[in-house]
């Protein structure tokens, strides 16, 4: 064989295998690495170790025109511990909600393997099925629901198609729910594009983008009658301003569990609290570090009891800080032998530094006895600028129904509610070292209670600061390359060079990564370590203080 035609066979066998392996997510069978998930066999039944069992989907759909209604719908099927259908769809922009729950022995039927199963009870005939090997598209579903007279009306025909590999909660599907010894197989496919038709307040609307999140729970395990397993429960899916719903450009999504133990503590453990993510290059993780508050709550008058109402989380490893506000008040959904609030949410802020914007659903089986009044939004910020950082502090906040835990500090370039997190204090005051030169900053705080169970305060009204250059020599420093990928060299030629000239390397949360003296001129860095993003590098002697940004690729 030709030596150059034998070389450019094996290039494309090369690629060939890469892209394969790159794409295995969308060929059945598919069995994630690590993982006790096998598709497309677990979508279906399951009868060995399993109390409860459900096929669950979240929606958010825009109409046809002219109108462009929104809504939002939330369809659960229930094998165990009963046959059980719950249908909802709500309409933000006018406060409709219906909600209906039916529960009928025998009404459901379900097949193992794949996703296919039928609920008939009287008047309705439901069916979801998988629509591969037909169309050997993996991961799409059909969806037909249905509220006949006498009951509403309603009804849903819809196909969603997965976008995105299955997001394995846990890390590995099957988690610990609660620290009582309760497990749980679990999965979720988000970001599913969706087309079809759904009929809501006697009218039939044609679907001209959407967006669903599946949700595929079961095993040994009892949620909502058991007192150890009261738990608030959140799916965000979001991505950068102005995009379409069901074409993603940079999305990320997010499943939240947290369970409380009594009236407002959660455990600070995995089984009690978790975030499984995937991100816009399809990197997963699972943490417990993170950061979930309350920031108002609701009182449903007609069972006299509260659930939370707005909330915010942040996960300072991932630079994420996002708001969440519920469409739709009074969302609160009766199963008999319990009630509990689930309903749409839109979602604001920043990923991985990046503004987002984004919509969810929460689902609340976790309620309060009495109102949690949270803290006080602080007050008198006032911000000055000292040669190398800006000086911020505040007033107290008042507290709430529980004791003040401490402030929570946040920075933007706009004032249009895109709050980048930087640090937490138990101080009125705070030293921000991390801002970039020549660039121009609004900020704002909060305050947060002691619970476990985090009750936090509303953003202090913002305050702008000018744009100031972050150095009193910054013209006497060059930083090359920059960006850079392994080693960045510091050129200090033109600055007096001393015993005392140190070089510091931060993150932009104001953490020190690196410290080492400076003993000449011109200096290497290795930055070969550190992840890619924005850096903050800091040269000081008695006299001086010079910033730069540095960006690793």
């Amino acid at each position: 064989m030709n030596k150059k035609l034998f070389q450019t066979l094996i290039i494309v066998s090369f690629f060939l295998t890469i892209n394969v392996f790159s794409q295995n997510w969308m060929q059945y069978p598919y069995n994630p690495v690590n993982s006790t998930i096998s598709f497309p066999l677990d979508d279906g039944m399951h009868s060995a170790n399993t109390n409860t069992e459900w096929w669950y989907i979240n929606l958010h759909l825009v109409g046809s025109a002219p109108n462009f209604k929104k809504y939002d719908v939330m369809l659960c099927y229930f094998s165990k511990p009963a046959n059980m259908r719950i249908f909802n769809i709500a309409a933000p922009e006018s406060g409709l909600f219906d909600t209906d729950v039916n529960q009928t022995p025998s009404a459901l039927t379900e097949q193992t393997g794949h996703w296919q199963l039928t609920y008939n009870p009287f008047f309705i005939s439901d069916y979801s099925n998988w629509t591969y090997p037909a169309d050997s598209i993996p991961y799409r579903y059909f969806f037909h629901a249905e509220n006949p007279f006498p009951y509403n009306g309603d009804g849903l025909d819809i196909t969603v198609t997965g976008l995105r590999p299955p997001l394995n909660v846990g890390g590995d599907g099957y988690i610990p729910i609660g620290d009582q010894g309760d497990y749980s197989f679990y999965y979720s496919y988000t970001n599913m594009k969706v087309e079809g038709s759904i009929k809501f307040d006697n009218t039939t609307d044609i679907i001209t983008s959407g967006i669903g999140w599946i949700d595929r729970q079961y095993g040994p395990f009892t949620v909502g009658i058991n007192t150890a397993n009261q738990y608030e429960w959140y799916s965000m899916q979001l991505d950068k301003p102005g995009v379409t719903w069901g074409t993603p450009q940079t999305p990320s999504e997010y499943n939240i569990w947290q369970i409380y133990n009594d009236t407002n503590n959660i455990p600070a453990v995995p089984a009690c609290r978790s975030i499984s993510a995937i991100y816009a290059d399809d990197s997963q993780d699972t943490t417990s570090n993170f950061i979930f508050e309350r920031t108002s709550y609701w009182h449903d008058v007609t069972n006299n009891v509260y659930y939370s109402s707005s909330w915010r989380m942040i996960n300072p490893a991932q630079d994420i800080n996002l708001d969440m506000t519920p469409t739709i008040t009074n969302q609160v959904i009766d199963v008999i032998l319990f009630k509990f609030w689930e309903g749409g949410t839109v979602i604001k802020g920043v990923v991985q530094g990046q503004n987002v914007d984004g919509v969810g659903f929460a689902e609340l089986v976790a309620k309060h006895n009495s109102n949690i009044i949270v803290p006080s939004v602080p007050t008198g910020l006032n911000i000055s600028y000292i040669t190398d950082h800006y000086a911020l502090n505040w007033n107290a906040s008042t507290q709430g129904t529980y004791p003040i835990g401490g402030y929570r500090i946040y920075r933007a370039t706009t004032n249009d509610g895109y709050w980048k997190y930087i640090a937490t204090t138990t101080a009125l005051s705070y030293n921000d070292y991390t801002v970039i030169p020549d660039t121009s900053y609004y900020y704002t705080i909060s305050s947060f209670d002691n619970q476990t169970a985090v009750s936090a305060s509303g953003y202090a009204a913002s305050i702008a600061v000018e744009n100031k250059e972050i150095s009193v020599t910054n013209n006497t420093i060059r930083v090359y390359p920059n960006p850079a990928n392994n080693l960045i060299t510091i050129d200090i030629s033109e600055f007096a060079i001393s015993n005392n000239t140190v070089i510091e390397l931060l993150n932009v949360n104001g953490e020190l990564l690196k410290s080492q003296l400076m003993l000449k001129s011109k200096t290497q860095l290795d930055i070969s370590a550190l992840s890619s993003g924005i850096y903050i590098l800091k040269v000081t002697d008695n006299k001086n203080v010079v910033v730069k940004k540095v960006t690793k690729k």
